[in-house]
């Protein structure tokens, strides 16, 4: 991949390495075809990434305070 700015907390789930980019303020997950997506652009820094059991996407939004969830289906 290129064009990252500041990558930050790798961690591989379900096939993907997931991390945050910190200089974009987003969420990135990429394949191993190098095939990526941006998960969630968010409003600040520093954006944190871990999963519940059942699947639930956690993001942690630091500067906001918030802890954010999204189901298995996409939605926030």
């Amino acid at each position: 991949m290129s064009g990252l700015v500041f990558g930050e907390q790798p961690r591989w789930h379900e096939g993907r390495l997931w991390f945050s980019d910190w200089g974009t303020q987003e969420v990135i997950a990429v394949d191993l075809d190098g095939n990526s997506e941006v998960i969630f652009r968010g409003p600040s820094f520093p954006l944190c990434v871990d999963w519940l059991p059942d699947r639930t996407l956690l993001l942690v939004s630091a500067r906001d305070g918030l802890l954010l969830r999204r189901d298995r289906m996409g939605r926030w």
